[in-house]
């Protein structure tokens, strides 16, 4: 098996029997495999950890190191941090248990990781938007811009790699948090990021996942701004309001 692999993909799982077996197929079918796959369970109470499970021979046939744990968590963002602590990889994915890769997706990443300074650290993609049938919704991601993050997170944290060394900069992700916990942590790699980005989609993302809790997102996201302050508090909840009446008229017009 690889002892020190490039990549290591992690995926938060949690009553996900719907969905995940694609996940985990979408990552045993890549053609790029110095990977290994971290999936944290918050303890299912479905089949999910029975397809987990039917998974291990395949990617030890595949010379692939898979692993996983199943026990009661404190959400999203507490797994995550568990995956990181497991992993081994050069750099590091968050792929949902709703959410898959396209074929290619690890070799398209390593490719432009390969091509890029050597000084990056963290790289993003495209990423399309699907409903529950699989359908597209729409495209989402953009090049990582800080001022940007902190008006409207419009990075895809499904298409996103970070490296290793960035987490050893500024820590795990904050578990204050129940949906936006990225955006804290993306706020506090103002002065260590050094982004790179490719416009390519390199993987779907159901539009069922807890991000899409348009209220709690947004006041969470709030809370979040105040308290950093990079702002003037009329300018952040201005701009908390646009983003929230936009949200919503899209919801009306779709429907």
């Amino acid at each position: 098996m690889n002892n020190t692999p490039f990549f290591s993909v992690i995926t938060a799982s949690f009553n996900s029997e719907r969905t995940i077996y694609k996940t985990i197929e979408s990552l045993l079918n890549q053609t790029y495999t110095n990977y290994e796959y971290i999936i944290i369970d918050g303890n299912s109470k479905d089949t999910t950890l029975d397809i987990i499970k039917s998974f291990e021979s395949k990617f030890k046939e595949k010379n692939i190191t898979y692993k996983f744990i199943s026990e009661p968590d404190k959400g999203i963002y507490d797994a995550w941090n568990k995956g990181v602590k497991l992993a081994n990889g050069e750099w590091i994915s968050f792929i949902g248990s709703d959410d898959y890769y396209l074929d290619n997706a690890l070799y398209n990443y390593f490719e432009e990781i390969k091509k890029s300074s050597k000084n990056i650290n963290y790289i993003s993609s495209k990423v399309m938007v699907i409903d529950s049938k699989g359908n597209n919704i729409r495209t989402i991601g953009k090049k990582f811009n800080w001022a940007s993050i902190i008006n409207n997170m419009n990075i895809a944290q499904v298409g996103s790699f970070h490296k290793k060394e960035l987490f050893d900069h500024i820590g795990v992700f904050s578990t204050d948090y129940k949906i936006v916990g990225d955006l804290d942590f993306y706020i506090r790699c103002r002065e260590v990021i050094i982004p790179s980005f490719f416009n390519t989609v390199t993987a779907r993302m159901e539009n069922n996942g807890v991000s899409n809790q348009i209220h709690k997102a947004l006041n969470e996201a709030l809370k979040v701004r105040l308290k950093y302050g990079y702002d003037s508090k009329l300018s952040i909840y201005l701009n908390h309001y646009i983003i929230l009446v936009k949200c919503y008229a899209n919801l009306i017009l779709k429907k």
